[in-house]
């Protein structure tokens, strides 16, 4: 009987910080696992002995150079020793049948790919992003894309097999690399966020705004604050406004709002169930210029009842054509367009997708798909 597939992910950060490849490990491992793939985990982290999480082996390393929580590198003795173990089979689950690398720009992605390499067994590397990282900085914009240019194209072109997960991420692969990505989406647990009856939730009153997401500049907070107020001034109404999130821009928001005479409901940093409520038959305005690969919060405010106003970026061109939800797209930067989408929103009563309408974004169908790449790669 043949060994169950051992995926080895090569990781910069996994169980013990936050963040959106965190997160898509944290759901996707697991499920894995469950369908009979024997998953490790190396990553850089404070933890100094490995353990398991949900089925999942992890095996920290001790970061030696780290910039931002995105430039780490272990160090070289213990890297050394680390690649000396897999090559012996000497993991918990034994030989690595394939590797598993995330995002272009990581210098752990590199690593992966050329442990992989050396191993002769097939790497799948998953880009999440679909552009440069955008930053206030023009001299870290200027570094991200050199990084792209160099070994960000070298991992997309050294990888076996790029999966994007979604078409913006799709097309960004294509452009930087000339490599033509398989599309898996990011996933959500659709039962948990739709609930049994997502026709029934309604919310009284007017529908109010809401912002989720980092407040830095590229997030949008300024073009949220300005979309609120306008739609209070043209409708006259003072309608509910929530910001749902924390970053260091956060005391100018503040500010912003309180000369713009906005009652602003400042929520900071929520779990998933507490988001849910706060989206639940709301407007969501997405307002963000970032390079999103994906943006989770767009499928997740679908999911709860809220209407999606926002500009281009992510998975939202596809989520607005599939007639999934209520769901307007404008040109990144379009704040007056933003502002009339937002405004004719708030005058149509919630209409949430339907359960069947949004199975193909599930983890259940993602990992199901993750686990036939894995099955038909094959060693190289």
């Amino acid at each position: 009987m043949a060994a169950p597939p051992h995926l080895l992910v090569v990781a910069t950060n996994f169980a013990e910080t936050h963040g959106g490849v965190q997160a898509h490990l944290a759901e996707l491992l697991p499920r894995l696992v469950r369908r009979g793939v024997a998953v490790t985990v190396a990553y850089l982290g404070d933890r100094t002995e490995p353990y398991a999480l949900d089925g999942v082996t992890a095996v920290p390393l001790r970061r030696r150079v780290d910039l931002k929580d995105v430039i780490g590198l272990p160090g070289p003795l213990q890297w050394a020793a680390f690649v000396r173990q897999v090559k012996r089979g000497g993991l918990p689950a034994g030989p690595v049948t394939a590797v598993s690398t995330h995002t272009r720009f990581f210098p752990m992605s590199a690593l992966g790919v050329r442990l992989g390499r050396r191993l002769g067994v097939p790497v799948l590397h998953t880009e999440h992003g679909a552009g440069s990282v955008v930053t206030g900085s023009p001299l870290l914009e200027l570094g991200s894309r050199g990084v792209d240019a160099t070994m960000g194209r070298w991992v997309l072109r050294n990888a076996d097999r790029v999966v994007a997960v979604s078409a913006q991420a799709a097309g960004f692969v294509r452009e930087l690399a000339g490599v033509d990505p398989l599309l898996i989406p990011n996933g959500i647990d659709v039962d948990r966020w739709l609930g049994a009856e997502p026709g029934a939730r309604t919310t009284a009153g007017p529908r109010p705004l809401v912002f989720v997401g980092r407040v830095v500049a590229e997030k949008g907070w300024q073009d949220f604050l300005e979309v609120a107020r306008v739609v209070r001034e043209r409708t006259g109404v003072a309608r509910e406004v929530h910001v749902v999130g924390d970053g260091p821009d956060l005391p100018a928001a503040r500010q912003v709002a309180q000369a713009a005479g906005l009652e602003v409901r400042w929520h900071g940093r929520l779990g998933p169930d507490a988001i849910r409520r706060v989206l639940e038959g709301t407007v969501y305005v997405n307002p963000s210029v970032a390079a999103e690969g994906f943006q989770l919060t767009q499928l997740e405010a679908l999911l709860a009842g809220a209407a999606v106003v926002g500009y281009d970026v992510g998975v939202a061109r596809e989520l607005e054509a599939s007639a999934v939800g209520d769901v307007v797209v404008v040109p990144r930067g379009d704040r007056g367009g933003l502002a009339d989408a937002a405004l004719a929103a708030v005058g149509r009563a919630p209409s949430p997708p339907t359960r069947a309408e949004v199975m193909r974004w599930d983890w259940g169908t993602v990992a199901d798909d993750y686990a036939a790449l894995l099955t038909s790669t094959g060693s190289r």
